[in-house]
């Protein structure tokens, strides 16, 4: 089937529409980020869910459920299902939080800290490399501009 200039220009022109929605091209490039991540994973026992949750802990050293899922924006449950996972394969460890008997908090085990030492460098050299092709400037503004989105989205 031949496919004719107009129909071709249809086509462009719809194409145009979605690239020129700002929220459309923010969903797009974090689901783009989310598959390149995911084959940084690919030869561990971790989910894009279950990594972002030990990058949390390892970055606070002990964090309950609660705050982690303030940190990552995820629900409780399923925050407590990914840390309960990662726990039965000994990656991280639970205890009691001394300033809180009900609250138990999450930290990294030996094993889950030396997983993340090994992933450290291929989250560094893909951190560097999307910072290259930004530039100074344009990472410096990004950050400006997300903090207005995370206000924006939290009101």
């Amino acid at each position: 089937m031949k496919i004719t200039s107009q129909e071709l220009e249809l086509q462009l022109q719809r194409v145009r529409q979605l690239e020129s929605n700002v929220t459309f091209q923010f969903s797009m490039i974090a689901k783009l980020m989310d598959n390149n991540a995911l084959k940084l994973l690919e030869d561990t026992p971790l989910t894009l869910t279950t990594y972002r949750l030990m990058r949390t802990v390892e970055t606070f050293e002990a964090i309950s459920i609660a705050d982690l899922g303030r940190h990552m924006v995820t629900d409780n449950a399923q925050i407590s299902r990914a840390a309960k996972d990662l726990a039965s394969k000994d990656l991280v460890t639970f205890r009691g939080d001394p300033t809180n008997k009900r609250r138990k908090l999450v930290s990294l085990s030996i094993q889950g800290k030396t997983l993340m030492d090994d992933l450290t460098p291929r989250f560094k050299t893909r951190r560097e490399g999307v910072e290259a092709c930004l530039g100074e400037q344009v990472i410096a503004d990004l950050h400006v501009s997300f903090a207005k989105l995370v206000q924006y989205f939290s009101d």
